[in-house]
C-alpha cells in the first residue's frame, strides 16, 4: 500500500451537499411575501443567429440563445448548458468560440472535448455585489475568485485520469484544472488542484459519483495553481513480506524481523548522508510491451507511421478471446481486453468503424489516432503525422519527455561510472544567480481558449548550466550535489568532458535513433525540445521513518490512507456525540430507550458468561491449540520526503538493493531486503 501528497496541502475533504437542505437554506433566505420576476429576454439578432448556424446547427445557435436568456433570469444560479455536435474543423471551432464570446458579450464560456463537441456554460456577472446570505455575508457558495482550489484524493488512477473524469463530468476542458505536480496511478493520493469558474457545491456533488476520486477543503482564489508549485511530496509506503538475502528458515519470525531492522536503518541513514543517483523512474516509460521512450523516439525520428504502430501494438491471442466475447468482468481488465480487440480490428482492417466505437475512452491516444485516421474515408487513412498530432498535448509531450529521461538515465549512470563522488572539470553546475523564473504567460490553445494549466513537465524552466574548470573542480567550493546533467534539447549545453562525448554517442546508435542532441529542434514546433537540467544526486528532504511489522494475512492494511483518517474522525465525532446524548438522557432513559434491546443485550452477555465457564472445566487444551499462531511475515513501513522531481521508486530500489536472486555483498553497508 502507497500514499503520497504534496507536501503541507492535506485538508478535509467534503461530502456532497444534500439538494433537499440547499433547497430549504435557499428558500429561508428568501422572504415569504417576495414574488418571483419574470424573466428576461434579451433579444439577440437574427443576422448573429445565422452566423452560429452557419458555424455550427440551428439548434445549437437556439439553445445557445436560450442559455443566455436563462443564465440572465432570476434563475441563473441554475442555468443548464448547451451541447454541440461533433466539429472536427478546427478552424470553424477557433471562429465560433469567438463569435460566441463576441455575441453573448463573454457571458457564455465554451470549451472543446476530446472528441471535438463545443459545451457552452453560462458566466455569472464577477463584478458588482456578491450574493448575500441571511445575515449579511457573502454566500457560500458565491464565487470570490476565479479559481476554486481544493483537495484531490484518489485511488489507484493517476491525475491526469482524475482530471480528466472531473472535468468531463463538469463539461470543461481539462486544461482548466490546474495541479502541481502528477501523482502516481498505483497509490493513494491527495493533492491540491485548481479549477476555472467553477461552485464548490458543483465539485463536491461529484463525490460519489467518480470511483477513487473525492474532493474537499474548497477556497477560491485569485490565481490557479501551476505545475511546479510545490517543495516536493511525502510518501507512505508498505513493504510486505520482506526478507534478507542469506535468511534461513531456521530463523524464527523474531530474529527476521531483528535483522531487517539491523540493516533497513542504517541503509536509511546512508542514504540520508550520501543520497543516491537522481534517475528518473521506470513509470516514465509506461507499463506496455513497447515502451513511451520508444515512441518518443519514432516522434523525433519522424516516423510517424511508426510511432502508430507501436502505440497501436496489440496481443492477437486476448484480441482474439475479446473478439469472441470472452471479456474479463474486472473493470480496468475489460478495458484492456478492448483495447486489444479495436487495435487488432484496425490493423488488420477487419472493422475499421467497430475499432473506433470498441476503444475505451480512458485509452486517450489510441482513441485519438484510430478516430483520425477513419474520420475521412481513405483521404485520412495514411494521415499518420495527422494521428500524432492528435493526441492530447500532454501525452505527445510524455512520450518526447520519455526519451530524454532514458537518454539522462544512461548518462548519468556512466558519470557516476567513471567520477563517483568526486567533481570533475568539465562538469555542469547551474549558472551564479539562476532562479526559477515567474510562471509563463497565459497562452492560447488551437481552439482560441485559454491555457491555463499547459501540461508539460514541471521541470521544463530554463535554467543556464556553466561548465567547470579544471582549478574550479579541485577547489572543493562544489559537491557532488551541484553537479547537473541535461536531457538532451536545443537550449541547453553538454558537459565538457567525456560524458558530452557519451551523449553524442549514444543517441546516435541506431537502436536509440540515430539523433544528434545538438541538432534537437524540428519543422514542427510542438516537437522540439529545449532540454533542461537536473541534479545528478538526490537526498531526502526531512530524516525518513521506518517501522516494522510481524503479520500474516496479505490483505491486511498496514496504514490508513488520508480518507481512511477522515472518515474515521468523522466516524469518531458521531459515536463521540451519541455518548453525550447517552449521557444527558441518564440510566433509566437509557433502558426506556433501548426498548428491550438491553434486556437481550444483558441476556446474551449471561449466555456468554456460562459458555465461557462450562469451556473452562475442560478444554484448556482445546484452548491452547485455537490461540493464533505468531505472525511469520514482516512488513516494512517507510515514511519519506522527497524534491518535486525525485521518483519513490527510484528511492525504494536504493533502499532495497539487488533482487533476492541477483544479491551480492554490499561493500557500503546498505543492507538488501
Amino acid at each position: 500500500m502507497r500514499a503520497a501528497r504534496d507536501t503541507n496541502w492535506l485538508q478535509q475533504l467534503e461530502q456532497p451537499q444534500n439538494s433537499e437542505s440547499n433547497a430549504r437554506n435557499e428558500d429561508s433566505s428568501t422572504p415569504q411575501d417576495e414574488k418571483p420576476q419574470p424573466e428576461q429576454t434579451i433579444e439577440v439578432p437574427q443576422e448573429d443567429v445565422k452566423v452560429l448556424e452557419d458555424l455550427s446547427t440551428a439548434q445549437f445557435a437556439q439553445d445557445l440563445v436560450k442559455l443566455f436568456n436563462y443564465g440572465n433570469g432570476p434563475s441563473s444560479n441554475d442555468a443548464n448548458t448547451a451541447t454541440s455536435p461533433v466539429i472536427d474543423d478546427k478552424p470553424k471551432r477557433a471562429q465560433l468560440h469567438q463569435e460566441v464570446r463576441r455575441i453573448f458579450k463573454s457571458r457564455l464560456e465554451t470549451t472543446t472535448g476530446h472528441d471535438g463537441v463545443i459545451v457552452a456554460n453560462y458566466v455569472s456577472p464577477r463584478k458588482g455585489k456578491k450574493s448575500r446570505g441571511r445575515r449579511g455575508q457573502p454566500g457560500d457558495d458565491e464565487p470570490m475568485g476565479d479559481y476554486l482550489h481544493f483537495t484531490l484524493y484518489k485511488d489507484n488512477r493517476d491525475t491526469m485520469d482524475a482530471a480528466n473524469q472531473i472535468a468531463r463530468l463538469l463539461r470543461v476542458k481539462p486544461q482548466i484544472i490546474g495541479y502541481a505536480g502528477t501523482k502516481d496511478r498505483r497509490a493513494s493520493t491527495t493533492q491540491r488542484c485548481s479549477v476555472r469558474h467553477q461552485r464548490k457545491r458543483a465539485l463536491a456533488g461529484l463525490n460519489g459519483k467518480l470511483w477513487g476520486i473525492s474532493t474537499g477543503d474548497y477556497e477560491y482564489q485569485e490565481q490557479p495553481i501551476h505545475l511546479g508549485q510545490l517543495l516536493g511530496n511525502e510518501f507512505v509506503i508498505t513493504l510486505k513480506n520482506c526478507k534478507m538475502a542469506g535468511e534461513t528458515a531456521a530463523q524464527s519470525p523474531s530474529e527476521r524481523l531483528a535483522s531487517m531492522r539491523n540493516n533497513v536503518e542504517p541503509a536509511l541513514k546512508h542514504m540520508s548522508s550520501h543520497g543516491w543517483i537522481n534517475y528518473f523512474g521506470h513509470q516514465r516509460f509506461g507499463t506496455h510491451d513497447v515502451g513511451t521512450h520508444q515512441v518518443g523516439k519514432l516522434i523525433l525520428g519522424d516516423d510517424f507511421e511508426a510511432a502508430v504502430n507501436a502505440l497501436l501494438q496489440y496481443d492477437p491471442e486476448i484480441a482474439a478471446k475479446a473478439e469472441a466475447g470472452q471479456v474479463p468482468d474486472e473493470p480496468s481488465k475489460k478495458d484492456d481486453a478492448l483495447r486489444h480487440l479495436a487495435c487488432m480490428l484496425f490493423q488488420t482492417g477487419k472493422d475499421l468503424n467497430r475499432a473506433v466505437k470498441v476503444i475505451p475512452r480512458r485509452f486517450a491516444a489510441e482513441s485519438c489516432i484510430l478516430r483520425h485516421l477513419t474520420r475521412m474515408g481513405k483521404n485520412s487513412a495514411r494521415d499518420f503525422a495527422g494521428a500524432i498530432t492528435h493526441i492530447t498535448r500532454g501525452l505527445r509531450s510524455m512520450y518526447l519527455h520519455a526519451y530524454q529521461s532514458h537518454v539522462w538515465n544512461h548518462a548519468a549512470s556512466q558519470r557516476y561510472a567513471l567520477h563517483g563522488n568526486k567533481v570533475a572539470k568539465g562538469d555542469l553546475v547551474i549558472s551564479d544567480g539562476e532562479t526559477q523564473p515567474a510562471a509563463a504567460e497565459r497562452e492560447r490553445d488551437q481552439d482560441g481558449d485559454e491555457v491555463i494549466n499547459p501540461v508539460e513537465d514541471e521541470e521544463d524552466a530554463p535554467l543556464r548550466a556553466r561548465a567547470l574548470t579544471e582549478e574550479e573542480a579541485a577547489s572543493g567550493k562544489y559537491t557532488i550535489y551541484d553537479i547537473v546533467l541535461p536531457s538532451p534539447g536545443y537550449d541547453v549545453i553538454y558537459p565538457d568532458n567525456e560524458i558530452g562525448q557519451f551523449y553524442q554517442e549514444f543517441m546516435g546508435r541506431e537502436e536509440n535513433g540515430s539523433l544528434d542532441p545538438h541538432k534537437m529542434r524540428r519543422l514542427r514546433r510542438e516537437f522540439s525540445l529545449p532540454g533542461r537540467y537536473r541534479k545528478l544526486m538526490q537526498r531526502f528532504l526531512v530524516e525518513p521513518t521506518v517501522e516494522f511489522k510481524l503479520y500474516e494475512d496479505d490483505t491486511e492494511q498496514m496504514h490508513p490512507t488520508d480518507l481512511d483518517l477522515i472518515n474515521g474522525a468523522k466516524k469518531n465525532g458521531i459515536q463521540g456525540k451519541r455518548k453525550r446524548d447517552e449521557d444527558d438522557r441518564g440510566p433509566a432513559k437509557k433502558i426506556k430507550a433501548d426498548d428491550g434491546e438491553g434486556q437481550a443485550e444483558a441476556k446474551m452477555e449471561t449466555a456468554n458468561s456460562e459458555q465461557d465457564a462450562t469451556s473452562s472445566n475442560g478444554a484448556e487444551a482445546n484452548t491452547e491449540t485455537e490461540l493464533p499462531a505468531e505472525p511469520t511475515k514482516i512488513a516494512v513501513v517507510v515514511k519519506f520526503q522527497l524534491a518535486s522531481s525525485a521518483y519513490a521508486t527510484v528511492t525504494l530500489r536504493e533502499l532495497m538493493g539487488d533482487r533476492l536472486d541477483e544479491a551480492t555483498p554490499s561493500d557500503e553497508g546498505v543492507g538488501n531486503s
